[in-house]
């Protein structure tokens, strides 16, 4: 089965056995991501019901060459595993079983990770403070 998503996005995926799938999307702007890469011109890509398919699919996002893809979290852009350019396409494509909501940008983003548990750390030159007891 194959489905356009205007001049942004296009899906090859099998649809045998496959129930309902809400295939709903938007190029709507992320104000909450476009404020963590505010030095970046990004457009959006949202599948608004994120559809989780029953085999992988190809997805294909139309973009130039030179921009740079990633998946939208709250923890801000994740890279996308197997991400590559297809010369046939003209687009970014990549092989996925859910459709997520993606950010295409000018520049390379900082990838944002949930930040560790620090709490081991000192701040006075090293010293530990010893265990009171209580």
């Amino acid at each position: 089965f194959e489905v356009e998503f205007g001049d942004d996005a296009y899906f090859v995926f099998n649809a045998r056995g496959q129930g309902k799938l809400n295939l709903a999307w938007n190029t709507d702007f992320d104000k909450d991501f476009g404020a963590m890469y505010d030095y970046a011109n990004l457009s959006f890509l949202e599948f608004e019901g994120t559809p989780s398919f029953n085999k992988n699919g190809t997805a294909y996002i139309y973009a130039d060459e030179d921009a740079y893809i990633y998946e939208v979290t709250a923890d801000g852009a994740k890279e996308i595993n197997g991400l590559k350019w297809d010369e046939d396409y003209e687009a970014w494509t990549f092989k996925t079983r859910t459709l997520k909501s993606y950010a295409i940008s000018d520049v390379e983003l900082t990838e944002k990770t949930v930040t560790e548990d620090d709490s081991s750390s000192t701040t006075d030159g090293g010293k530990t403070n010893p265990d009171t007891g209580r």
